[in-house]
């Protein structure tokens, strides 16, 4: 009987964790949840701990089972693309997550309480940072994003980047933890209100500091939402009449005065080849497109198209090169941004940081041996290419950094020194889910850590414009073709995080190192 109700109450824990950071997560919860959402589990581990059975096992399976609900109530939707990619999301992602709860218990039974709790903090930043630079990236639930919808709070961001924002959730949680846990309550209590009301302050500050930036110059900008359904439209439809309709939409905002016209990412479907100037200046969609800049003359059109690079007979292939069939033919397929400026110059982006399974064939001296491996969500699939002779859009007045789609939840991809950050994405495969809300929430995090603008188009939406303090000062509805006309400013900050980047990762990732090492050293010894 006391075996039950032991097992009931740890399954009550691990169920109360699990839904605790699943409902703080932005567009399905509240936010303040996520300050409590790691006191379960502690609690859980530290019922294991004081046993003295060193049974990690039993802390891995049951974390595992609380992150898993996490995962799947959080990114449920990425089954509309995939089953077999959701899962494999779900499940990367919770044993990864649970295994720093293994390791945070190990080392709190191999030390001591205060070290174990100071080891759990880089053990999981190490997690995330590792989950942002690996063959299998998937950092949507870094836990720094659950301030996406209420980033007055962490405007400091600028300094930290996002993972400043996981260290500020573990430190609280620990101190929650601690506070019940222990019976020095004063010291404990004073810990927990510095370590919530100075971060907030310093925002608060931060905010109000910022809302004086000064601007070098503006621009008028006219972003598109096409709302070209990428299931039973988008690749069946004949790309002329899509391009016709894009410059149609397009006219009814556009004046003598615009600069900027903003298209999202695979927006062109016509193939576009890109070894030849010449073959690239009278391809069909680029022509219609310089076309239109005959009637605007400051006008520069940034646009997603899939790009092709044919290899030469004697040139060494990249690793993603495909073959024309029967033949001894190889070219490259890439995701990309083409940037088309006033001037007629053309300048293309190859997006770098590509989906796995559906851009990118994770480990592919593995996988590569399996066939029909990649996700095809339409359009090309398999591993793309991401080399790149360019990083930014540039002429005499502006520095755009272009972001593709998943590109926009990395903070280090948008720290290329520029005056305004343009991302294009197509977030119509989740469909009307939470998905693409909070997609388009994490673009308010990278406003904040670079201090710049951004201007944001997607196919199905959300579409708008983001200040440098994160405030959304324009958004378009979901699933409804619509165009925004709108005045944004540039500026040359450069903010301390877009000079480290993710150097809090970096750190803990190099402690986290040194700590197993600890661990199996000492289990090799015992």
């Amino acid at each position: 009987m006391i075996i039950f109700v032991i097992e009931m109450r740890n399954l009550f824990l691990t169920l109360l964790s699990g839904l605790l950071l699943a409902f703080s997560w932005p567009d399905i919860g509240i936010f303040p949840l996520i300050f409590f959402a790691f006191v379960p589990l502690f609690i859980l581990e530290d019922d294991i701990y004081r046993s003295n059975k060193a049974k990690g096992w039993r802390v891995f399976c049951l974390s595992f089972l609380a992150f898993f609900i996490f995962n799947i109530i959080t990114t449920y939707w990425i089954y509309n693309a995939t089953i077999f990619g959701a899962l494999a999301a779900f499940t990367i992602n919770s044993a990864l997550m649970a295994s720093v709860m293994y390791l945070y218990h190990k080392l709190r039974h191999q030390s001591n309480n205060k070290i174990g709790h100071i080891a759990f903090i880089f053990l999981w930043i190490g997690m995330e940072y590792l989950h942002l630079n690996w063959e299998l990236s998937w950092p949507w639930l870094t836990l720094g994003n659950s301030f996406a919808n209420n980033s007055i709070l962490v405007q400091w961001y600028e300094y930290t980047g996002f993972l400043g924002g996981t260290f500020w959730i573990l430190a609280i949680n620990l101190l929650i933890f601690r506070f019940i846990n222990n019976k020095e309550y004063v010291k404990n209590s004073l810990l927990l209100m510095f370590f919530i009301i100075l971060p907030i302050s310093i925002s608060y500050f931060l905010y109000i500091d910022n809302s004086d930036i000064e601007e070098n110059d503006s621009l008028e900008v006219v972003i598109i939402q096409p709302n070209v359904d990428p299931y039973n439209e988008k690749f069946n439809i004949d790309f002329e009449k899509q391009l016709e309709e894009f410059i149609e939409l397009a006219e009814t905002k556009l004046t003598q005065e615009t600069q900027i016209l903003l298209g999202p990412e695979t927006a062109l479907i016509e193939g576009i080849w890109e070894d030849d100037l010449d073959n690239l200046l009278n391809n069909y969609s680029i022509r219609k497109l310089i076309d239109l800049q005959e009637n605007y003359p400051l006008l520069n059109i940034i646009i997603g198209a899939t790009t092709y690079k044919l290899f030469e007979e004697n040139e060494k292939k990249s690793e993603t090169a495909r073959q024309v069939r029967n033949e001894n033919i190889f070219y490259d397929a890439y995701n990309s941004a083409i940037f088309i400026s006033k001037s007629g110059n053309i300048q293309i982006y190859h997006k770098t940081k590509l989906v796995p399974g559906v851009e990118k064939i994770p480990f592919p001296f593995i996988f590569d041996r399996i066939p029909n491996l990649a996700i095809n969500l339409g359009g090309i699939s398999g591993s793309l290419g991401s080399e790149n002779s360019i990083t930014n859009f540039n002429n005499e007045i502006f520095n755009i950094r272009p972001l593709i789609c998943y590109e926009s939840i990395y903070g280090e991809m948008s720290f290329i020194n520029s005056n305004l950050i343009a991302i294009i994405t197509n977030d119509g495969w989740w469909k009307n889910t939470s998905g693409y809300r909070q997609h388009f929430s994490y673009a308010r995090l990278r406003a904040i850590e670079q201090r710049k603008v951004i201007i944001r188009s997607a196919n199905t939406g959300i579409s708008g414009v983001i200040n440098y303090n994160g405030d959304v000062l324009k958004a378009t509805q979901w699933d409804k073709k619509s165009i925004i006309s709108s005045e944004v400013s540039l500026n040359v900050i450069s903010t301390f995080y877009s000079k480290y980047g993710d150097y809090i990762g970096r750190i803990s990732a190099f402690i986290s190192l040194l700590l197993i090492l600890t661990v199996y050293i000492k289990n090799k010894v015992e």
